[in-house]
């Protein structure tokens, strides 16, 4: 849709106030009249937001989900996140017979990877879920650090399981995954309604709608990085014997270049250093050199098979690496003023 530009004359009244008179068609879908008040936000570009007062404008965003037999699980699904990422308050989700499979499964996801998302009302034929939790209960800076401190924790843990092959680590690392999905798809939301709704940019605290761009890319790149250490947990029962010592003493340092790439990195976004994010991006040609070299030595030390998921674990590793490195391009962008 084309964006209709329309232009009012500044109007002087009582001698030095300035008025401008507001278009029918936006006062209309605002939901405003003639004695309500409205919000006036400058922006960072000299632009001023006008936004009716939040107490006149709140309405419960309701959508609905048609689910049929012949609709595959999966797509259910999607839709069903899709409807809590885009901000509706309440969800309703329609069963048609024969389609117990697909409620199970939206259940499921609800439980382990939705924040703040609870069933108020089921019956054979529907499920309503209602969406508790804001960002005023869990801010985003809140919500990102925790997501960097289970991934982390998620990459230590899986390297350390890798040395000894502990399944049982292994199965705890693969299961904190549902924990970073959840808060992916939580500020996701977040940032979603910000770009939306810009009066709660500040309350996020995010500078500008420009920012909410570089803060997705941020934290898909936080949940990329737990799906590689996930990944890396799950090839440890693959394994036929330990790493030996002088390759594992490798990969160690590769795991301990991802973590300090990605805590660095997250840390550049509220406090901006460009020697440390050029440091950050540097890593990644470092990393890049310890993975030819343990390629180099598993091949003539460990079994076909074994050095294929340990090539798979070098590889996880150092794109871990190049996600802290991203994170850490953003930072530079973001710390860049706008023309």
């Amino acid at each position: 849709m084309v964006e209709k530009k329309l232009y009012r004359k500044l109007q002087l009244t009582g001698g030095s106030t300035l008025i401008v008179s507001l278009p029918k068609d936006w006062v209309e879908g605002a939901g405003v009249k003639a004695g309500s008040y409205v919000t006036l936000i400058p922006q960072p570009d000299g632009s001023l937001l006008i936004t009716p007062r939040e107490s006149e404008k709140e309405t419960v965003k309701e959508a609905v989900i048609h689910v049929a037999s012949t609709m595959d699980s999966q797509a259910a699904v999607r839709e069903f996140i899709a409807c809590y990422i885009v901000g509706y308050d309440l969800i309703k989700i329609e069963f048609k017979p024969y389609t117990s499979e697909h409620r199970a499964l939206i259940k499921k996801v609800l439980r382990e990877k939705l924040i703040g998302v609870e069933p108020i009302s089921e019956t054979a034929d529907e499920l309503i879920v209602q969406c508790l939790v804001g960002y005023r209960e869990i801010p985003l800076e809140v919500a990102l650090n925790r997501m960097k401190n289970i991934t982390t924790s998620m990459i230590n843990d899986a390297v350390n399981a890798l040395k000894t092959r502990n399944y049982e680590v292994a199965v705890e690392v693969t299961n904190r995954d549902d924990e970073v999905d959840r808060l992916y798809f939580f500020m996701v939301r977040q940032l979603k309604r910000a770009v939306r709704e810009r009066t709660i940019l500040e309350d996020l605290g995010i500078s500008s709608p420009r920012a909410c761009l570089g803060y997705r890319m941020v934290i898909k790149s936080v949940e990329r990085s737990a799906d590689h250490a996930s990944r890396i947990a799950s090839l440890i029962p693959m394994l036929k014997k330990n790493p030996s010592t002088e390759i594992f003493r490798e990969i160690s340092k590769m795991k301990d270049s991802s973590v300090e790439a990605l805590r660095g990195s997250i840390g550049l976004l509220t406090k901006f250093n460009m020697e440390k994010a050029n440091k950050i991006i540097g890593k990644v040609d470092e990393a890049r050199i310890v993975e030819q070299n343990i390629i180099e030595k598993m091949f003539n030390q460990a079994s076909s098979m074994d050095a294929i998921n340990l090539r798979l674990t070098t590889e996880s590793l150092r794109r871990i690496v190049e996600y802290g490195a991203d994170i850490a391009e953003i930072a530079i962008n973001l710390s860049i003023g706008e023309p």
